[in-house]
């Protein structure tokens, strides 16, 4: 995948993704080389707009009142991974940061949660 400043990215899929994007390709009748794509012809690309949009109408049939954008997402992302006990270096990689310091502002958010959780379910 090609990301942010035109770097290329390896993109890890769990085996229910994978199924899940296999079948979805195989439905498809057009040629375009992008793996998603407008539900009309003429079929191009989804844009980021259409991205932003697909995840507003997902969010909003799961019954979520919060706005969720890709960013939210990915910063949901990089918090439960971090929260589940990955490493700092690792989440920095998967997301593409240069600087730990991009990274680190998760982690001093996972810890600041983390002792609101503890406070608010374990301390009497």
């Amino acid at each position: 995948m090609i990301g942010k400043g035109n770097k290329e990215r390896e993109v890890y899929f769990s085996f229910k993704a994978m199924y899940h994007i296999k079948k979805y390709l195989m439905n498809r009748l057009d040629e375009d080389q992008a793996l998603f794509i407008t539900e009309r012809k003429p079929y191009r690309r989804l844009s980021h707009r259409g991205i932003q949009r697909e995840i507003a109408i997902i969010a909003k049939l799961a019954g979520m009142e919060k706005r969720v954008s890709p960013h939210t997402l990915r910063h949901t992302f990089a918090t439960l991974t971090l929260n589940n006990g990955a490493e700092l270096a690792a989440v920095q990689q998967l997301l593409g940061h240069e600087s730990p310091a991009t990274t680190q502002i998760y982690a001093q958010y996972t810890a600041e949660k983390k002792r609101e959780q503890h406070k608010k379910y374990l301390v009497q």
